[in-house]
């Protein structure tokens, strides 16, 4: 994964806890962790981190274009 793609990951975990979807996430010795509102902490690499928050970042907008969430962001 390029720093690009490292960087895109990094912003979409970002506006997954902005949003309130996640509680927070950290890198740690290049594993990436992922914090659920329920105490969970998923540990995965960093390709399976971008597809779980790509999976959670689909999820989060279609409950958008549905109207079930209002977001946060404007």
């Amino acid at each position: 994964m390029s720093t690009a793609d490292g960087r895109s990951l990094a912003a979409m975990l970002d506006l997954l806890v902005y949003e309130n979807v996640l509680v927070a996430w950290r890198v740690r010795s290049g594993v990436y962790e992922i914090v659920l509102h329920d105490g969970e902490e998923i540990a995965m690499s960093r390709d399976q981190a971008a597809m779980w928050s790509l999976g959670a970042f689909e999820v989060f907008l279609a409950f958008v274009d549905q109207g079930r969430i209002i977001p946060r962001m404007p």
